[in-house]
């Protein structure tokens, strides 16, 4: 009985030395994720901020304006454009 007691007492400590130093890694692990998160809304905020700078610059108003200012460009007819069609059959 004494011996029971006696490991009982040793160990005990050694248990609760355990269970803080799991705490304490929990704790770090829990902080590192929360910092991962906070990266991603700030990415997630900039993929959004990107992509509506993307929908503004091919909005067809914004293209129609930029053709019409460079005097190099000019609209091209039916007749000017050729139709290029990728498939795997045969010819047409």
């Amino acid at each position: 009985m004494k011996t029971k007691l006696f490991w009982g007492a040793a160990t005990l400590p050694l248990f609760l030395m355990a269970v803080v130093v799991q705490q304490i890694t929990y704790q770090d692990v829990e902080r590192a994720v929360a910092a991962q998160e906070k990266q991603q809304d700030v990415w997630l905020e900039k993929n959004r901020k990107l992509l509506a700078g993307v929908t503004v610059l091919r909005s067809p108003q914004r293209i129609e304006a930029l053709a019409e200012q460079d005097s190099a460009l000019r609209s091209v007819g039916a007749d000017g454009s050729v139709k290029v069609r990728f498939g795997a059959g045969g010819h047409q």
